[in-house]
């Protein structure tokens, strides 16, 4: 057994019930800084803990994490060993059991309960990013441990996807870039592994090797997409946020039209008839004065590792062709899914400080627009990212529907590491 597990010492702790002190910061309405993009939004919770030279410290000196790192490091070199370089039976050193992830949540709560760097990151700058929201009423310590959970869970996602060539969720446009059986492929896994190895004893946190081996396979199938065009504050939507400020929103119905992608299916078609005729009755709306701003959303997603963000293509279509000043056009470029289409409308809606409790109106076909008013995408969200992001209002007519956003739409999803 890889660690044994101490529950019924842990039980003791578990049973003292500590609640979250008051005063607690609120999620902050403002953009998520990213010092590494791909990294801050896949695992917040670990970014934080390297960025807080306190916290970190207090983490790599308990001896319950220390004795957690040490036993998969040496997992690690003996599948080296014992593999003889097949790449799946390689990653699985790096995944981590339930029985790992359920130590560390104990060891993370405990360390929460007693040392206050640690509480003081996760009451205030981890409270305050959002990126747990679901778990933003519990315990601080719960919070820590679910955010945990979350981070050990997608590492584990990225690394079967990425490593050992297990299906993603949408295999047709996430799955890996390789022939997991290929001697290429073989080669750049044993490279990986032998220089998480050789990481000397110590110098690293617990998570380090199974964070850096997510990141680095990420990387290695070119899939980048979550971090492309990053960030989009000082970017593609800077000029958009720049006017918000000055907004008079009393004269508009709704505070922004969405326009959801249409992928071509084509590598060298930019935007698809469908995605111009989105866009075309999108600029009408916003010449009518519904609303003043357009956020159109999709990312690098059909065909597959394509080379055109269905966003900024429909973006360069509202500049030159339908006369909306860039000043009126925020973009997300993320968006792989109608679920994620309308989720990260509702995050850049909050982080940009436009009014939440003003309603959404969202423009597409008749057979998209039917798709998200149904019960089937209800069930769909739910199932994908455990809730909703949004409550339909209205469905005005066949192509169009209105929604009040949902500031769950916060929740990170490294499930689905290239738009989590």
């Amino acid at each position: 057994m890889r660690i044994q597990l101490r529950l019924m010492a842990y039980s003791v702790v578990m049973a003292v019930l500590v609640v979250a002190p008051s005063g607690l910061a609120q999620v902050a309405p403002k953009p998520l800084p990213l010092q590494h993009a791909i990294q801050d939004k896949n695992f917040y919770l670990l970014s934080a803990i390297e960025n807080d030279s306190k916290a970190r410290a207090a983490l790599l000196a308990d001896k319950e994490l220390q004795e957690v790192g040490a036993e998969r490091r040496q997992y690690l070199s003996l599948a080296l060993r014992s593999c003889k370089g097949n790449a799946i039976c390689t990653m699985r050193s790096l995944l981590w059991t339930e029985e790992e992830i359920r130590i560390v949540s104990f060891a993370l709560e405990r360390l929460y309960r007693d040392n206050p760097s640690v509480r003081e990151m996760v009451d205030h700058d981890l409270l305050a990013s959002g990126t747990y929201v679901l778990y933003q009423k519990k315990s601080g310590e719960d919070l820590l441990a679910a955010a945990w959970e979350i981070c050990a869970r997608g590492m584990n996602n990225v690394i079967a996807v990425y490593g050992q060539g297990a299906a993603p969720r949408y295999p047709a446009i996430d799955s890996i870039s390789f022939d997991v059986n290929s001697q290429e492929f073989q080669q750049k896994i044993t490279a990986l592994a032998q220089g998480l190895a050789a990481e000397p004893d110590g110098s690293e946190i617990f998570f380090a090797s199974s964070l850096k081996a997510a990141l680095e396979l990420l990387a290695m199938n070119r899939r980048d997409e979550a971090g492309r065009e990053e960030p989009m504050e000082t970017m593609g939507n800077a000029a958009a946020i720049k006017s918000i400020l000055g907004v008079n929103w009393s004269r508009y119905a709704y505070s922004v039209i969405v326009v959801p992608g249409a992928g071509p299916n084509d590598p060298n078609t930019a935007l698809s008839q469908a995605g111009r005729a989105r866009t075309a009755l999108a600029a009408e709306a916003y010449h009518a004065g519904k609303a003043p701003f357009i956020l159109v959303s999709g990312g690098y997603v059909h065909p597959a590792q394509t080379r055109f963000a269905e966003a900024l293509e429909m973006k360069k279509a509202l500049l030159a062709d339908y006369q909306v000043p860039e000043s009126a056009i925020l973009i997300d470029p993320h968006a792989r899914h109608t679920t994620t289409n309308l989720r990260n409308a509702v995050r850049e809606i909050y982080r940009y400080g436009m009014p939440m409790e003003k309603p959404v109106l969202v423009i597409s076909d008749k057979g998209q627009i039917g798709g998200i008013a149904s019960q089937a995408f209800v069930y769909r969200c739910l199932k994908e990212m455990g809730y909703l992001p949004y409550k339909i209002t209205d469905h005005p007519s066949e192509t169009s529907v209105v929604f009040l956003p949902k500031i769950e739409s916060l929740e990170q999803d490294p499930l689905d590491p290239l738009d989590p």
